[in-house]
């Protein structure tokens, strides 16, 4: 009886290790479920282009995330990222691009960046003046299709306005607004707001906004944004529209008022590298 009654502990306990082994190697496996591997790779596209040309179609390696980085120098024109389903048939399609007018050359690093497979993928620069570097990478990891935001030159993130300023500016007056400088060097400032409120009933004239080469403003651009006023102009009014330099150049905001009686001008901004 005593014999058996080891006999049956002795086969419970190997039931018990079986079942603990067995639930080990499930959970394992569990564990496993969902890893993948992450293929990268970077290559040199052009090197102080000047001429227009397309680059060789980039490594395909199942690549989802793709960007390209380049540096302008004092460069007008555009460049992308483009993709054709069978370049012996089927023309190159624009996914993103970037463009660059001729008043205002560029002289900074940017980013391009395309979500998806896209084989035969190449980038075109199309050169008016000045060059470029660029370099390619990617890598097989999710990433969305678009940007977050996109404008003329290309996708970015939106702004996020995290410093405010406030200045009070004299009839006949322009001033460096709130004394805003770019925080880096290189940076841009990008007013995303203001409001303007004045003293007294203003009489007919205007307030603008521009760019300058320095605190003084004393050379500055073209306006980026003006407004007439009257006897009737509201002492108070919010501005909604977002105001950028047109020229790496000009990089100081001044406020030039002729209203005629003093204003006092509150904006929201930040200094943001590589727009």
């Amino acid at each position: 009886m005593q014999t058996s009654e080891l006999f049956l502990k002795f086969v419970r306990r190997i039931i018990l290790a079986f079942f603990i082994l067995l639930s080990w190697v499930v959970v394992s496996r569990a564990q496993n479920a969902g890893n993948v591997g992450i293929y990268t790779r970077e290559i040199n596209v052009f090197t102080s282009q000047n001429t227009t040309k397309s680059s060789t179609i980039f490594p395909d390696f199942g690549f989802a995330a793709n960007y390209l980085t380049y540096c302008n120098t004092a460069f007008t024109g555009t460049i992308d990222m483009e993709w054709s389903p069978n370049p012996a048939t089927t023309p190159y399609i624009v996914l993103v691009q970037a463009s660059y007018a001729a008043p205002a050359p560029d002289s900074n690093c940017h980013t391009l960046q395309t979500g998806g497979y896209f084989p035969n993928l190449r980038s075109t620069v199309s050169v008016l003046a000045g060059s470029l570097s660029a370099w390619y990478t990617a890598s097989a990891a999710p990433i969305p299709l678009v940007s977050s935001g996109i404008g003329s030159n290309g996708p970015s993130s939106p702004i996020n306005c995290d410093h405010n300023a406030v200045s009070t500016v004299s009839s006949a007056a322009t001033i460096n607004l709130g004394s805003i400088t770019p925080i880096n060097t290189g940076d841009t400032i990008v007013l995303c707001a203001f409001t303007i409120s004045f003293v007294a009933a203003p009489s007919t004239g205007g307030v603008l906004i521009t760019w300058a080469t320095a605190t003084n403003c004393s050379t500055t651009t073209s306006s980026s944004w003006a407004a007439d006023t009257t006897s009737n102009t509201p002492q108070l009014f919010t501005v909604l529209i977002q105001q950028r330099t047109s020229s790496p150049s000009f990089p100081i905001p001044c406020f030039s008022n002729t209203a005629g009686v003093t204003a006092v001008v509150s904006a929201s901004y930040a200094s943001v590298h590589g727009l």
